[in-house]
Parts: structure tokens; sequence; C-alpha cells
């Protein structure tokens, strides 16, 4: 005779051991439908249309390796799997012949939000098997969390990258706790600590929150005797931290991790910057870019109500399909349960920073606040659930608690379109530029070298020589070009390594590496920026670029600009849609 699950009365705690023989919910179904549309407004604002102006080493490694090897990030051995997500995009983009967009690699970045929120769902259901409505509110507010002024960035997906590994491994080693069967826990035990990997070896930030999960897990669980699970779990970081350590001791000082550490070590310096970062973290009321507004902040405020909007519906619909719906209170089972997720949250928000804190812009708020957003999340979480217990009738505390969600998904989503809308200024600048260039040079000669002029420093589209001379390399697929670029005043570009003297450029000093190290002038085509996109071809070299004397008479840009029709795939990667 088929066993019967055992069913316990609504509103108790269901002990771990039996939640796997509960029936199954609709709660999570209704979470991720909510998840996926409030993602899909906010990110829909911006992000199909908008490219990857910077970091685009990522998609270049993926265009000239394998396959396989794209994955990897071989540049540094302990963030190996930086790659990977990007990746995912680039071989997305090959998969559906539209090989080039970065529409692939947008949806990929939508993917890791979405699923950010549900992991963290999912892992708070697992501690609150009876409280849908709570883990509901955490993963949702944990979506909307918009301080980092990175946020909707698609350059930085490797961001949400580890973060989704990470939350992987934790829900992996949940589930291995809890599990009875010998195997089903080591394949669980087994998946945790590979996607441990994966995470750690991404990013390094997230170090501590893995070394406290189980930590956390002991004392909600009040259970320690499980050695092998332990093991399995701790084996991955302890390997990291020792090679982290045989690598600093060899490099002594000239990494690039190295090189960015915090001047000042003294305590009180150090206790300031973590507790800004925390209040930069829930002050949700005010997670504005420094920028301002680069687009109409109409269509963000609409866009953002209607966020809200389905925030509210979603919570409501998981109220009413969870074990929770007949209680007095809904939202929490008890004053208890809302106080010790207020700690635990508040443990998850302290520990997302410290390794932040070694840098020299900790302050900065950039790629710095990512990691918090599960702790602010589920802080913000157990205050609406302290919240709900305002001595009030069920439908006013309803309408209180609900309100107060709405209003901070309301202010995470204007601020995330906000961002948005900045990097898509950012990407329209960048590509009318090197759109402008293929307009006038479809086709170039292999190692030629393309000089942009007369660019405003105040709106730089570039920010550095290494974005535009990838662009370049982006704009020609196959072909070995060089780009170097001068602001109005004849100042070079930030990290311009290539001087041009006599009859050939030269490739000089540090810096990134070229295709190649020199070339004669004769390939050589020098633009004059527009930030309409309709850059003009100097018909003469500018002196002034040259170091001391050179052959002028060398310059003929007619002779390196080839005919015929721009590649498709320079097209499809930045829009060819100036008119």
């Amino acid at each position: 005779m088929k066993k019967r699950p055992v069913r316990y009365p609504r509103g108790s705690r269901i002990p771990a051991a039996q939640l796997e023989t509960q029936p199954r919910s609709y709660t999570g179904i209704a979470a991720a439908i909510t998840f996926a549309c409030m993602v899909g407004i906010m990110w829909g604002a911006y992000g199909p249309r908008t490219g990857l102006p910077f970091e685009t080493a990522f998609p270049y490694t993926s265009e000239t390796t394998t396959a396989l090897r794209g994955f990897l990030y071989l540049s540094d051995p302990m963030r190996l799997h930086t790659n990977t997500f990007y990746h995912i995009g680039y071989l997305l983009s090959e998969a559906f012949g539209i090989r080039g967009s970065y529409v692939p690699f947008q949806v990929v970045y939508a993917v890791l939000w979405w699923a950010r929120g549900m992991l963290v769902y999912a892992i708070l259901r697992r501690f609150l098997s009876s409280c849908p409505s709570l883990c509901f509110c955490a993963g949702a507010l944990t979506l909307v969390h918009s301080s980092d002024g990175a946020m909707m960035l698609v350059e930085q997906m490797n961001q949400f990258g580890f973060i989704f590994w990470m939350l992987l491994a934790m829900y992996c080693f949940v589930r291995a706790w809890d599990a009875k069967r010998w195997w089903i826990v080591g394949l669980l035990a087994a998946l945790a600590a590979g996607f441990e990997y994966m995470s750690l070896w991404s990013y390094e930030s997230q170090i501590l929150l893995i070394l406290a999960f189980p930590i956390i897990l002991i004392l909600v669980r009040r259970e320690w005797q499980r050695p092998l699970r332990l093991l399995a779990w701790y084996s991955v970081p302890l390997v990291y931290l020792f090679l982290t350590y045989q690598r600093y001791t060899h490099t002594r000082g000239h990494s690039y991790q190295e090189s960015v550490l915090r001047k000042s070590w003294s305590l009180a310096s150090i206790a300031g910057d973590w507790g800004f970062n925390i209040f930069a973290s829930l002050r949700f009321w005010d997670w504005g870019s420094p920028q301002g507004w680069r687009t109409p902040p109409g269509y963000a405020y609409a866009l953002s109500a209607l966020t809200a909007l389905v925030f509210a519906a979603g919570w409501i619909a998981v109220i009413r399909l969870g074990e929770d719906r007949e209680r007095s209170n809904p939202f929490a089972p008890s004053v208890r349960v809302c106080w010790t997720l207020l700690a635990g949250g508040f443990a998850v928000l302290v520990l997302s920073f410290p390794v932040y804190l070694l840098l020299n812009t900790a302050r900065g708020l950039w790629r710095t606040q990512f990691l918090s957003g599960i702790g602010s999340g589920i802080v913000m979480a157990a205050v609406l659930g302290l919240i709900s217990w305002i001595p009030l009738r069920k439908f006013g505390r309803m309408a209180l608690v609900i309100a107060a969600g709405s209003a901070i998904a309301y202010c995470g989503s204007v601020y995330a379109i906000e961002k948005g809308g900045t990097h898509r200024y950012d990407w329209d600048r960048h590509r009318r530029a090197l759109l402008g260039i293929s307009r006038l040079a479809p086709n170039i000669w292999p190692e030629t070298v393309v000089v942009m002029t007369n660019v405003p420093k105040g709106e730089d589209p570039f920010f550095d020589n290494l974005w535009f001379d990838m662009g370049l390399r982006l704009l020609y697929p196959g072909i070995p070009v060089a780009g170097v670029y001068y602001y109005s005043d004849g100042s070079p570009g930030p990290g311009n390594n290539l001087a041009l003297e006599g009859s050939a450029w030269h490739l000089e000093g540090n810096g990134y590496g070229r295709l190649f190290s020199t070339t004669p002038l004769a390939k050589t085509i020098v633009v004059d920026y527009d930030p309409s996109g309709a850059v003009k071809l100097l018909e003469k070299l500018p002196p002034w670029l040259c170091r001391t004397t050179c052959a002028a008479e060398l310059y003929a840009p007619h002779a390196v600009i080839l005919s015929g029709p721009m590649s498709p795939i320079g097209a499809r990667r930045f829009g060819d849609d100036i008119p």
C-alpha cells in the first residue's frame, strides 16, 4: 500500500526530515511567474537594446577561440570561470544564427537575475516551510535591490553569475542536509561542492558567506552531526584559500587585485566604510545613479508602478495559495520568526562586504553592492513581517504591509531602470562612434590603425583606448586592427600605448596587448568624431599626431579602405540603424 504523506496543522512548523514528503505547493509557481514578470518589466525597459561598450574582451575571446575553451578565462587561474555566462550568450547567438548580436547576452543576464530571486525564495522555504509569504517577499525584494551603480550593466554579468552559483550551492547543501538516503546525500553534497567551485573560481567576495552558511544552518536546525556533508562543503573554500595564499606569496604585490587595495587600514576607517555600505544597501529611497537621469524619468515611473502592482498581485497570490492563508496573520507565523529572520538577514548583509572593504574604492558603490542584495532583501522582508504584527484588523494589516512592500519594489524598480537608461545612453554613444567609422570604411586592410580625433572629454564614448581598440576588433571580425583616440584638446585618451614616429606606428610601454606591435604609417585612417555618428574622414594627417617628425606624405586613407558591405556580424553587434 502506498504510504500517505503526514499532514500537519496549518501554521505549525514542519520538521525538516518530513519536508520531502509534503504535497507540492503552487506557491513556487506563483513566485516564479511573478519574479519573471518583475524582471521582464525592469530588464525590458532598456536591456534588449543595450550592448557591451566595455568589458568586450569577453565576447572577443568567445569569437577567437574554440567553443569549449571560450568558457575559460585563462588570464587569471583563480577566476577561471569568469567567462562562463558571457560565452553562453555568445553560443546562443551562434545557435540562433544571429552571431554578433548582444540580445542573447542580455537574455542570459535576465535569466540569472530571475534565478537569484527564485533561489533566495527556495532556500528560505527550506527554513520557513510554513511561511511562503515571507520567503516570496525576500526573493522579490532581492530582485529589485538596485543600490549598485552597475545594475542593469550586462558587462557585469559575472557578478550575477557568481551569486547564482553560490545560491545554487547553498540550496543543494540544504537539500543534502535534510536528505535521508545516502545516495541522495552524496549526489547533492557533490553538486553543492561543484557549484561552490564554480562560484569561487569566478569571483572571491562571497567567501565569508560560503564559510558561514553551514553555521547558520546548524544553528537553525539545531543539528550538527553531519560530518560528511560538512567535509564536502568546506573542502572547496579551504582549497581556494590555500591556492589564494600561494598565489599572493608569489606575486608579491604585482597582481591586479593587490594594485587596488585600500591605503588606510585603521579600524575606524574600515568600520566607517562598512557602515556606509550597509546603510547604502538598505536605503531603498536613495538608490539613484550619481550621474542623474540620462533618459526620460516618466518612462521609469510608469514601468515601476507596473512592477509594484505585479509584486502586490504576486504576494496576494502566494498568500492565497500558501499554507498560511488561514492564519490571522498570513505574513508571518510569529514575531519570533521575524526577529530570527531579521538577525539572519542582517548577518548575511554584514558578511557581504568584508572582501570589498579591502579595496581603495570601498565607498564607490560600483560592483560592491550586488552581493548584499540578498541580505538586504531578507532584512526588508523581516521588517515587513514585524510590521504585520501591528494591532490592526487583518485587512488593515494586509493593506499596510503590501503597500509598504510595493513602495520598496517601486523605488527599486525606478532606480534599476534609471541605471539601465544610463547604460543605454553610454552604449548609444559608443556604437554611434563605431558605426560612423564603418560607414566611411566598411572594410579595411589588415593591421590598419584607426585614429579618432576631437573626442569630448566630458562625453567620452570609450573611457579608455582598450575599449576603442576592442570595439574595432568586434566591428571588423577576423581583421587585425588597432585604434587610438584623442580628445578635442589634442591629449591622448587613457591607456594609449601606440606612438607614431617616422614612417610607422610602434607599440611602447606597458598596458594591454595589441594585435600587432608595429605597422606602416600608410595603413592609417584618421577620422573626426561626431556625436551623431556622422564622423568625417581627414584627408591630411594632423601634424600633432607625430611624436617628433613623420612622413606625412605616406598617409593615404583611401588606399586602406576597401569596398564591399559591412560585416553582418559587426552590423548585428552595433545595430546599423543610424539615419
